[in-house]
């Protein structure tokens, strides 16, 4: 049986990846959040219906180290007329490592009572597009055109991603096969 229900909420997250000419990969991400119903906002006056009460729009770009050399962000849209002050705090990015333990220092540069939950939130996000254009992107450039194979078996960053998923497994078949000669695990 099912449930009468009232659609009141949307959020909407987009992200495209891109290989720079300068070498850098590049994200963009886009965050908006909007009711189906009209309310009033101290802030604001009157917000309408499906008129985003946030939108934010993001710019992180990495380097083949997946370290963040650009950071940027904007809110275009939110609850409050303070809420754009956040978008001061985003370059303390610059510098930070996409690897273990992102989201932990993302929250202590830029987020809580100096950042914006919403754009820390879209961080987790960010890094995996990142992730998946730079590993993407290395297999294209990897792969034979005329038999469409790759040799990654030298890939170092191919390598750090052993154990991080039931695909990358160590004794799975994935592995087995882009590392026919085994490989060794780093801790």
């Amino acid at each position: 049986m099912s449930n009468q229900r009232q659609h009141v909420h949307r959020r909407s997250i987009t992200l495209d990846g891109y290989v720079r000419d300068d070498g850098l990969i590049e994200v963009e991400a886009e965050l908006t959040d909007v009711k189906t119903y009209g309310f009033p906002s101290e802030d604001r006056g009157y917000v309408d219906a499906n008129e985003p009460i946030h939108h934010m729009h993001v710019r992180v770009a990495v380097n083949h180290d997946l370290e963040v050399c650009e950071a940027e962000a904007k809110t275009i849209a939110g609850p409050y007329h303070i809420c754009p002050k956040a978008n001061d705090v985003f370059p303390e990015l610059v510098g930070l490592k996409i690897a273990s333990g992102w989201r932990h220092k993302v929250r202590s540069a830029i987020g809580g009572r100096k950042g914006c939950t919403h754009i820390t939130e879209l961080m987790g996000p960010v890094a995996t597009v990142i992730m998946q254009t730079y590993y993407g992107e290395e297999s294209r450039r990897a792969r034979d055109d005329k038999t469409g194979q790759m040799d990654m078996s030298d890939s170092q960053s191919y390598k750090g991603l052993i154990n991080t998923c039931v695909g990358y497994d160590e004794d799975g078949a994935v592995v087995k096969k882009i590392f026919p000669n085994g490989i060794d695990v780093p801790n």
